[in-house]
């Protein structure tokens, strides 16, 4: 550091010593520059503490410019404390101070100081951020990140040991489960100090939003107003995605709610509507929309009627009014709670749409017209008058163009309620009676097949009038034309009538030329029934004309005579017809392609024959033996109309745009349900319809039919290193095969499989999902799904991990007596113990001994409670006035896979890893009622050195067990009470025996305590005198005389006692 106002440089300006181990040295150079332009005194002085050493030459002379002076700093570190010093830098009696310092080996941890983790939308899908712990210093040190916010926020690894210059990896995840914004902040305990990690993010809804078209307003509802049967209504919608991320829709209507549509029973003497899918659609009802995007639909309400199946033309009325109103639901793809349940999906865009039905009410007066007879060229006109009875609607008519009238106006329209004079005019163009209907056609906006989205007019509705009229004609007779010449006078015009057969020929005919020649036999030359039949359709030559006039259209035509019926002369104009080569080659030509056509038409049957060879008469053997005890099977004629019903299509509108309802999915729903499960299927396509099916790119539509649900596996409670296994159920609703493949990213969810299934269509399929979880906590995560290959959505994973834990009936346990047990053995009470979670639990009874002791034991000590079930430990009461009537009792509860055996009182080894609980015994004792007949215990005299005994009892009149102690039971020399204490059962006595051993001549009188659980002391009196003994014996000698060897002899002799007491 250059110091300007003093012309040196020092390096450096402060001397550190990091991360220094106990008993070893260090060093530092420091240099000092005189950087000025004259010399300068340069003196660098040692520092205060002698844990630092300096090492320096320090010059006696001015340091020239350029030069420098270099000391060494030596440190020796005697402890792991921090030091702090100066090294004082003299220049030209100016002083400087450098600071040292001296940090003893410490780790350094720092981390990432904020996590952002985005805008996400809340469709269960977890999203994971990396951070990054890093240890700078020289030892190792261990951290714990510590989050206590209300987000499903998780940290993995949560604690580790950081190795000195190194770094851990953290993965933080996010579960995307709920609408909110993360603004939070978690954490990271190391090295005695508290970092924090900012936890930033945001979490939308997955939103459609149905717009106006033209103010963007939010509509909740769309009322197509009112419209006539046989019209379609079309209303434009602006359909927005309001999150920020792609989405895909499927549009359903719901039919649960009542309607006019709703009828308990249709009579067949009724009009009947189409379904409600088919009067209220929207186009496109499906469809994927990018982040923010937004989409028109258009829809359309489209109301038709139709008539009884049994009813009188006569007596039929007009079809009624009908307001119709349904809920259409937008519903996003993902994982579903079911069909049944789409109505209380919380994904879905719900809107209301209402309109209203109305019959064409229009009459036509008169309805039927009768002209006079008009002469053609003249008109005659009448009127009708056409009257729209509606209150509501107007009407736009028509009058479709009939031949021989006019109508004027031909089209209008009609306000609610209004009459209208139309001019019909007949005008004739042809002769004879001429009846005509008269239509009125009520036009309609029809919706254009072609484009779906443009109306066109079309009729409707008609009403008819019948017009009726004659026409004559005034005829002029023609002037006969003369001929001079040659031919006959009269003469008409030639070569006409020249199709004329003979079979059509009438008994009568009017012309002269064949006049009744159909009855002539006279000139038939053969009069064979057989040759006349062969000449009725052949043509007939009239006698008067020409040759050429005779053009056939056939070269094959023949003509005949009426009369003689004579084959004649067929005439062939040689500029127009085709000659003998030219007519053979044309037949050559047919003939090539007919030949073609043929063949072609012959390979193909011989391709489907070979097929049906090899499929049917093949080697395989079924098993079949023809004639065996088959029977063709009998065809109800209901199974019959059934196929031929099935087989119709409808020809409701709408129906190539028709919406699910909501009844049909909830029916197909169940109908799989009902299906046994599918089990043993493939996990990868093999067959070539799976594979093609497997690759088919589904449309949303055709997703939503595919149920993966529950959204939500909560697996609740779960022991740590436990499996558990829950089902994720797939209900294919489509006629063909999906491929479903699971995407498992976290370790506890591992144990997964199968992963991958292809799945037919109509089947219901079940994937187990097993967890086996390896930390303790609150596990929040996501599971993925794809079909096909490219459709994914999430499953959320809750479960709530925990160590081995077991739950006691009770935590203060008060032992009573149990009247039915012996007193010794009645004061014992059960506790029981429950494993509410899916291991094996293993646990061990651990007594805390008081001052007193215990007097307390439970049995079994030790054992394993299996999963969800209970065991019973008995806690047994050994009573006493001693035994104190208060314990505790630890129980340590660990999992069976862990091998350390935990010693009786030993805590020492008790481990993180396990569960204690504390159960405190209390045993209750209740007041007993008692007596002592003898409070007074009298000896009497009695002898020295002799025992003597007497006995006092304890009666037990209560229903409470008693326990009784003597206080001193050997209150002076030679007196001994015995029982010292024990205990009385209830209804019953005892005995206590007092024995006396004197060794003096003494009168006493001595005084003991009964102590008895739970009440005040009694004090009992024992008194006597002790005497010497007077004893006499009468025999002075006893003379045996001779007695031989080996012999025995006997004499008796008699004590005398004088004294008034017993002697032994």
């Amino acid at each position: 550091m250059r110091y300007k106002e003093h012309g040196i440089v020092i390096e450096p300006n402060e001397i550190e010593f990091p991360h220094v181990i106990q008993n070893n040295a260090y060093r530092q150079t420091i240099h000092v520059k005189n950087v000025g332009n004259k010399s300068k005194r340069i003196q660098i002085f040692r520092p205060a503490i002698k844990d630092f050493q300096l090492i320096v030459n320090n010059p006696d002379q001015p340091v020239p410019p350029g030069l420098e002076v270099t000391g060494v700093v030596e440190y020796i570190a005697k402890s792991n404390q921090e030091q702090r010093d100066i090294i004082v830098i003299d220049i030209d009696g100016q002083e400087i101070q450098i600071p040292i310092f001296a940090f003893p080996a410490r780790p350094e941890i720092s981390v990432d100081d904020s996590i952002d983790f985005g805008i996400h939308v809340a469709d269960n899908k977890t999203v994971y951020k990396t951070i990054f712990v890093r240890n700078t210093g020289s030892t190792p040190a261990p951290y714990k990140i510590d989050y206590k916010g209300e987000h499903p926020i998780g940290f993995s690894p949560h604690s580790a040991i950081v190795q000195p210059n190194s770094s851990i990896p953290i993965e933080v995840s996010l579960l995307t489960s709920m609408v909110t914004d993360v603004n939070d902040t978690a954490t990271l305990d190391a090295c005695h100090k508290t970092h924090e990690i900012k936890l930033i993010g945001k979490i939308m809804n997955r939103r459609l939003c149905l717009l106006h078209p033209k103010n963007n307003e939010e509509l909740q509802k769309l009322n197509f107003g009112s419209c006539y049967y046989g019209c379609d209504l079309t209303a434009l919608a602006i359909l927005y995605n309001d999150s920020p991320e792609s989405v895909a829709y499927s549009a359903l209507i719901d039919d649960s709610k009542p309607t006019d549509l709703d009828q308990e029973e249709i009579s067949d003497t009724e009009y009947t509507m189409n379904p409600l899918n088919s009067i209220i659609t929207v186009f496109p009802n499906q469809g994927i929309l990018n982040p923010f995007e937004k989409r028109p639909l258009f829809f359309r309400f489209s109301p038709r009627t139709y008539s009884p199946k049994q009813a009188f033309a006569t007596t039929l009325d007009l079809p009624p009014r009908r307001d119709i109103a349904a809920f259409m639901y937008f519903e996003l793809l993902g994982a579903s709670p079911g069909l049944s349940n789409i109505e209380h999906s919380k994904t879905k865009l719900e809107i209301a749409v209402a309109g209203t039905a109305l019959p064409v009410i229009l009459s036509l007066e008169p309805q039927a017209l009768q002209y006079p007879v008009t002469y053609i060229g003249q008109k005659n006109e009448q009127f009708i008058y056409i009257y729209n009875q509606s209150d509501h609607k107007s009407i736009d008519f028509r009058f479709p163009s009939i031949a021989n009238f006019a109508i004027q106006p031909a089209s209008g329209k009609l306000k609610p309620r209004e009459k209208l004079q139309i001019l019909v005019t007949f005008i004739p163009h042809q002769i004879g009676n001429i009846n005509k209907t008269l239509i009125c056609e009520v036009l309609g906006a029809v919706v254009n097949p072609n484009a779906p989205v443009y109306t066109q007019s079309k009729p409707i509705h008609q009403a008819q009038c019948v017009l009726m009229g004659y026409s004559a004609v005034i005829t002029e007779i023609p002037p006969e034309k003369f001929n001079m010449g040659l031919k006959p006078i009269i003469s008409n015009e030639v070569g006409i009538n020249v199709n004329t057969t003979q079979e059509s020929l009438k008994r009568f005919h009017p012309r002269a030329a064949v006049l009744n020649s159909a009855n002539d036999t006279i000139h038939n030359k053969r009069a064979s029934t057989t040759y006349l039949n062969n000449f009725k359709k052949h043509k007939v030559s009239f006698p008067n004309d020409r040759a050429r006039s005779i053009g056939p259209f056939n070269r094959e035509d023949s003509f005949i005579t009426p009369f003689t019926k004579e084959e004649r002369y067929n005439y062939i104009d040689p500029d127009y017809a085709y000659t003998d080569e030219e007519r053979k080659q044309i037949e050559m030509h047919e003939n090539m392609y007919n030949q073609l056509f043929d063949e072609q038409r012959f390979q193909r049957s011989e391709v489907k024959r070979t097929k049906e060879f090899k499929k049917y008469d093949n080697e395989t053997d079924l098993g079949i033996k023809p004639g065996n005890g088959l029977e063709s099977p009998h065809i109800a004629l209901a199974d019959v109309e059934k196929n031929v019903n099935k087989a119709i299509i409808p020809s409701y509108p709408n129906w190539k745009y028709r919406l699910p309802t909501t009844s049909e999915l909830a029916e197909q729903e169940q109908t799989l349900l009902n299906k046994p499960l599918k089990e043993g299927l493939n996990s990868v396509p093999t067959t070539q319809k799976e594979k093609n099916d497997c690759a088919i790119l589904l449309s949303p539509s055709q997703l939503f039919k595919i149920v993966v649900g529950p959204p939500e596996l909560n697996f609740g409670d779960v022991c740590v290193n436990a499996p558990v296994t829950k089902f994720l159920s797939v209900l294919n609703n489509l006629d063909q095969y999906i491929l479903v493949q699971i995407d498992v990213d976290s370790a506890a969810l591992k144990m997964t499989s199968p992963l991958c299934q292809v799945i037919p269509g109509k089947s219901h399929v079940q994937f187990p999902i097993t967890f086996e979880p390896t930390q303790i906590g609150l596990y929040q995560r996501s599971l993925s799904y794809i079909i096909n290959n490219f459709y994914r959505h999430y499953v959320k994973i809750i479960a709530d991990v925990r160590l081995p834990t077991v739950q006691l009936s009770t935590e203060k346990l008060l032992i009573r007596s149990l009247p039915h047990l012996l007193a010794e053995d009645s004061f014992r009470k059960v506790v029981h113990l429950y494993n509410p979670l899916n291991a094996p639990a293993e646990f061990r009874w651990i007594p805390i001994i008081g001052p007193k002791g215990t007097a307390f034991s439970i049995r079994p000590a030790t054992g394993i409670i299996e999963p969800y079930q209970t065991i019973d430990s008995e806690v047994v009461w050994y009573g006493s006035t001693q035994a104190p009537l208060e314990n505790f009792f630890t129980l340590h509860i660990f999992s069976t896979s862990d091998s350390r055996k935990i010693p009786g009182n030993n805590t020492s080894t008790i481990s993180n890893n396990e569960t204690t609980l504390t159960l405190q015994c209390i045993a209750q004792v209740g007041k007993a009622k008692f007596k002592i007949p003898e409070k007074r215990v009298n000896f009497g005299l009695i002898p020295i050195n002799m025992i003597s005994k007497k006995s006092f009892t304890i009666v037990n009149e209560g229903t409470n067990h008693l326990f009784y102690q003597i206080t001193d039971p050997n209150p002076c020399s030679g007196v001994v009470i015995s029982p010292a204490n024990g205990l009385v059962s209830a209804g019953s006595q005892t005995s206590i025996t007092i024995e006396v051993t004197p060794i003096e001549l003494i009168k006493f009188d001595i005084k003991f305590g009964l102590k008895v659980l739970g009440q005040h002391e009694q004090e009992i009196r024992m008194t006597g005198e002790v005497i010497e003994p007077d004893l006499n014996i009468p025999e002075n000698e006893f003379n045996f005389g001779g007695v031989p060897i080996l012999m025995k002899a006997t004499k008796q002799f008699h004590i005398e006692n004088k004294s008034p007491s017993s002697w032994s």
